[in-house]
């Protein structure tokens, strides 16, 4: 029986071993750029090759929040190409692969291309005067994984992605159409890209990209009423899509006091535009009346600023490297930790940690991290378990450092108690503990 439990405790020993190395020495790459397959769709070369950079920079940035790589700093990765004079619209050939190793201490580079970009026109709808034309935009992405060593492609990927846009026409009687206010809009396009980089994201590394959302409440005043279809003065640029339900209330006003609110019954948006939609009926306890409002749930990505640098927070010292805390705060849901890592020797190697810790929100609960991530330099590594990530640092070059988690509440002002972990050659592992840590 002993036996057996000490093979059981030799395996799991074994497998957090395995596993501990394997997140360690996660493969580093650094995305060279994209190139396009596909030009019959844009007539400006300069607006086409800012939109494949913007690719390449969304591509940077999913790639390091998927945890799988240590990535390269993109705008490091810009300097890196600047300085060899490479054009990020060819492809690499071996020597500029080679040249790119010795700068970049990269394992493996990505070269991507946009394979096409379709637009087609889905489905047509003609309400007396008004035409809706809605519009489907296809973006196609591939990157090659090429190995810097060898300068051979090792992996092919590919990722897809698609957005609708729908525009109104005003049609004469003769069905000429006038006042064409259908395009193909940036914010469409943009948002067919995000979804094929998304798509590319989890083809490569098998995890899906979480969003952050949240939810608002849009008032649509009903502006005419045509049959069962209300137009109402809200459209896709309030957040408004195909297939919302809506409730439909009017204010009532009253002598005194607030206006009485009346439940009229619901509504789905069916056919929309920039700025007005139309919606039908579904439910109906009383007729609804021009001027009721129909309010719609839409969803919205949060952003939050950065607020503004604050004087350092702690200081760790080493035997051959001194740590600083520098600064804290919150976007959304994610507190990033800074500081700077100054070698005393040259060649000294600093390892940061981020595992599978507790934390203490504003209000002293113990919470679970989630989303984490550390970086060193340019250099970044995100884990859904244990990120960690390591590098040689040398006397006169200070490397920018960071642990980062999600979890945290969006209205937390600090943190009650945050454990943070790095690792020397010498100390090995080491435990910064802070406490009352302003946002």
């Amino acid at each position: 029986m002993k036996n057996k439990i000490w093979i059981l405790v030799s395996l799991l020993v074994f497998t957090l071993f395995v596993g501990s190395a394997f997140i360690a020495n996660a493969t580093r790459v650094a995305v060279i750029g994209f190139d396009s397959e596909d030009s019959s769709w844009i007539d400006n070369k300069e607006k086409e090759n800012e939109i494949l950079e913007e690719i390449a920079w969304l591509f940077n940035e999913r790639l390091t929040d998927a945890g799988k790589y240590t990535v390269l700093n993109r705008s490091r990765m810009l300097r890196i190409l600047d300085e060899i004079r490479f054009s990020r619209g060819r492809r690499p050939t071996v020597s500029i692969i080679n040249q790119l190793r010795g700068l970049s201490n990269a394992e493996e580079f990505i070269y991507g291309s946009l394979k096409q970009v379709k637009v087609e026109t889905i489905d047509k709808f003609t309400f007396g005067p008004i035409k809706i034309s809605d519009v489907k935009v296809t973006i196609d992405l591939s990157v090659d994984f090429i190995n810097a060593n060898t300068a051979r492609v090792t992996n092919t990927y590919l990722g897809s992605g698609s957005a609708s846009v729908s525009g109104m026409n005003i049609v004469d009687s003769e069905d000429d159409v006038s006042g064409l206010s259908l395009a193909l809009e940036e914010d469409v396009l943009n948002k067919a890209i995000e979804r094929a980089v998304d798509d590319l994201i989890q083809n490569i590394t098998g995890e899906k990209i979480d969003e952050e959302v949240t939810e608002r409440v849009v008032e649509a005043e009903i502006l005419s009423i045509v049959g069962e279809r209300l137009v109402v003065n809200k459209g896709r640029n309030d957040g408004l899509i195909i297939g919302q339900i809506g409730e439909i209330v009017r204010y009532r006003p009253r002598a005194t006091g607030p206006p009485q609110l009346i439940v009229i019954g619901q509504a789905e948006v069916t056919d929309i535009g920039q700025t007005s939609a139309f919606l039908k009926t579904v439910n109906l306890n009383q007729t609804p009346e021009v001027g009721d409002i129909i309010a719609i749930t839409v969803e919205e990505t949060k952003t939050t600023t950065r607020r503004p640098y604050v004087e350092p927070i702690k200081t760790l010292e080493t035997r051959d490297l001194i740590i600083e805390i520098d600064d804290a705060f919150l976007e959304g849901t994610r507190v990033t930790i800074t500081g700077t890592a100054y070698a005393k020797t040259n060649n000294a190697v600093l390892e940061l940690i981020l595992g599978n810790r507790d934390f203490y929100d504003h209000e002293g609960t113990r919470r679970n991290m989630s989303g984490r991530r550390v970086a060193i330099g340019d250099w970044l590594h995100s884990s859904s378990s244990i990120a960690s990530i390591e590098e040689t640092i040398q006397k006169d070059n200070p490397q920018k450092i960071s642990w980062s988690f999600t979890g945290v509440p969006e209205q937390a002002d600090k943190l009650t108690l945050i454990e943070l972990w790095l690792k020397t050659s010498y100390e090995g592992e080491i435990s910064i503990i802070l406490r009352d840590l302003k946002l």
